[in-house]
């Protein structure tokens, strides 16, 4: 307390010229209106700022909050959407009975996909090795040979796993390979990128009587990983085929790797039973 008032009486004409200096502020702002109210203008915009930042900085930290709910939700609706796809050959349009029937049923079978959201922590697209890490392992119920995808379309296959990270190889690496077809058609082809563009990939050994034209949508096609009808990208030219038998068409990809943030990984809960049934006609 000595020490504070020491400090009070050696500084008394600076505290003594504060407040001066205030009061005069006050008779200034106070008794006359022109100062006043550039003041008040003032004083309101800087406020305004203030508010402004201070709503900026909740709204970052709540980003991410918002981004994961939303991931989760397009994940529940990405279950039901293929639980639609799997059951729309089993009755017409038309028959309203049957549509109301799967309504009913859909509710109580356990869906063959579900879908576990995750956050892209590394894009890695040095030279054709390319990769992604994403924060999810095998903690959170990632597996190898997991498929991946994002809100446009596939992305690629869960490589490796730890316990709270997996490695992805996407559709942008050599090693990466995919049965598409056009939309439109039954044909089948093999998905592959070329090395050049990272937007850009191709669908191989399609026959040569194949019909398309520019804008065709690809979609996937039979696979162990993938569901079926899955979008990969849009037909936007004719590439080179080493075989007369077969053409090539290249495709811009529906996913934009340049700014994935955010992906889904597939869990096909038959995936272990179809492998070892094929694994073993493979002996």
């Amino acid at each position: 307390m000595r020490n504070l008032f020491n400090f009070i009486i050696r500084n008394s004409h600076w505290l003594v010229a504060i407040l001066l200096v205030a009061f005069s502020f006050y008779l200034l702002f106070a008794h006359n209106s022109y100062q006043r109210s550039v003041y008040l203008t003032s004083a309101n915009r800087v406020s305004g700022w203030l508010y402004a930042a201070s709503g900026n900085v909740s709204s970052f930290f709540l980003l991410k909050k918002n981004n994961r709910e939303l991931l989760e939700r397009n994940a529940l609706l990405e279950e039901e959407l293929q639980k639609w796809r799997e059951n729309a050959d089993t009755f017409t349009g038309n028959d309203s009975l049957s549509a109301k029937a799967f309504v009913v049923d859909s509710s109580h079978v356990l869906p063959q996909f579900t879908f576990i959201p995750a956050e892209v922590v590394n894009l890695s697209f040095s030279g054709v090795n390319n990769f992604i890490t994403i924060n999810k392992g095998s903690k959170q119920g990632i597996k190898p040979d997991m498929g991946v995808i994002s809100h446009r379309g596939v992305v690629g296959v869960v490589s490796n796993v730890s316990a709270n990270f997996a490695v992805v190889i996407p559709v942008i690496n050599p090693k990466f390979r995919l049965s598409a077809r056009l939309k439109h058609s039954e044909n089948n082809g093999s998905l592959s990128w070329s090395g050049r563009n990272i937007r850009e990939a191709e669908v191989q050994e399609l026959p040569r009587h194949e019909n398309y034209s520019m804008g065709d949508t690809v979609i996937t096609s039979y696979s162990r990983i993938f569901p079926k009808n899955l979008i990969i990208g849009t037909v936007s030219d004719l590439g080179k085929s080493a075989d007369d038998n077969f053409i090539t068409v290249n495709l811009e990809l529906a996913t934009d790797f340049y700014t994935l943030q955010d992906v889904l990984v597939i869990d096909d809960r038959y995936y272990e039973e179809q492998k070892v049934l094929e694994e073993i006609m493979e002996r």
